[in-house]
């Protein structure tokens, strides 16, 4: 069922390898099919960027798995919590980026530094609150932070972006490290300036417009 998603999200897998956006075993990604009520997502306990197509699994909006062996990511509640909560999200990455894990453990969320924030994010990217990983408050505290976004950061743990597919979805999560990365080194330097609160508000309305359609 489903081979090309089940192939995208390996090749996705790969690339968030290779531009050391994620590490070993740490990790999930993934997406809603549209009208099945099925989501196909990574197993738990690879190390992600061998797993191949015939890996993946699918499973129901309940998280009983429908086709493939094994069992799914420890955050399938996560993800399942972004898909009932966001009808327009159909694809979501977490990871553990350097950057942004950084801003995460330290619970600090990224202001809109660049104009990338709003138009891409949504705005300031929030820090969901604490709970341990795997768990259903986490995946609620998450959806809360996600509000009017598409990324957030999990206190502790690592950052979480989601698109209407997987494609946006790394696009996202790309913008939300390099702001970490930026933020992070602007802070060395002594002085971080978000841009004017009218050119966010204005840029936000564009977001919003988009977000949801």
């Amino acid at each position: 069922m489903y081979e090309e998603v089940k192939s995208d999200v390996v090749k996705i897998l790969k690339i968030l390898e290779e531009k050391g956006l994620n590490y070993g075993r740490s990790g999930n990604v993934s997406v809603r099919i549209p009208n099945k009520g099925h989501v196909v997502i990574t197993p738990s306990g690879f190390v992600k960027s061998s797993l191949s197509p015939k890996d993946a699994l699918v499973i129901d909006m309940e998280g009983n798995v429908i086709d493939g062996e094994g069992l799914p990511t420890a955050e399938i509640q996560l993800h399942l919590g972004i898909y009932r909560e966001y009808e327009y999200f159909n694809a979501a990455i977490h990871a553990h980026t350097i950057y942004s894990s950084a801003l995460a453990v330290a619970r600090e969320s990224i202001p809109p530094i660049i104009e990338e924030a709003v138009l891409y994010v949504g705005g300031e990217v929030r820090v969901a609150d604490y709970a341990p990983f795997g768990s259903r408050e986490l995946a609620e505290n998450v959806v809360k932070a996600l509000r009017d976004r598409r990324a957030a950061l999990l206190a502790n743990h690592g950052v979480v972006a989601c698109g209407k597919d997987l494609w946006e979805a790394l696009e996202v999560l790309e913008v939300v490290e390099r702001l970490a990365h930026i933020y992070v080194l602007s802070k060395a330097l002594g002085r971080a300036f978000s841009i004017p609160r009218e050119v966010v508000e204005f840029q936000k309305t564009v977001f919003l417009s988009k977000l949801k359609h």
